[in-house]
């Protein structure tokens, strides 16, 4: 029993750490303390669109084509690139490795990594969580 208790109590820990390092990293991203991989003039005119009222003229259209996967931006091939980049340098290249963290399956892992399929903006959360737990940086 207490072992279950401890178990639980550092799976809450790390989940609210987590949380707490991704809410710190968006505010220094949103403050312009660090880059996302968007120079200043775009994650402003961003910030722009996003916080424009509906109808109002001056919102600036959205120019990419592709669908976006997450609030950053993120896009198919955006998201290919994070998932191999978390398996290569957190996993040991292993897609099982990764399957198994992500609890998805192996299959699934290949056909993302390898440009198939359609990854989802949860599967992109979980791998970027995953990479802050193991100290990579993901853009």
């Amino acid at each position: 029993m207490k072992k279950k208790i401890f178990l639980l109590s550092a799976v809450g820990i790390g989940a609210g750490l987590i949380y707490a390092l991704e809410s710190a990293h968006r505010k220094r991203v949103a403050s312009g303390s660090i880059s996302a991989g968007n120079s200043s003039s775009e994650a402003s005119s961003e910030n722009k669109a996003s916080m424009a009222k509906p109808g109002d003229r001056t919102a600036i259209p959205e120019t990419d084509s592709a669908p976006q996967i997450d609030d950053r931006g993120t896009d198919q091939a955006g998201a290919s690139e994070i998932l191999k980049h978390i398996r290569d340098g957190a996993f040991e290249a292993s897609d099982e490795k990764l399957a198994l963290a992500l609890g998805r399956p192996t299959q699934e892992i290949e056909q993302w990594t390898h440009g198939g399929g359609s990854i989802d903006g949860d599967v992109v959360m979980k791998a970027r969580a995953l990479a802050l737990e193991r100290g990579l940086t993901v853009e």
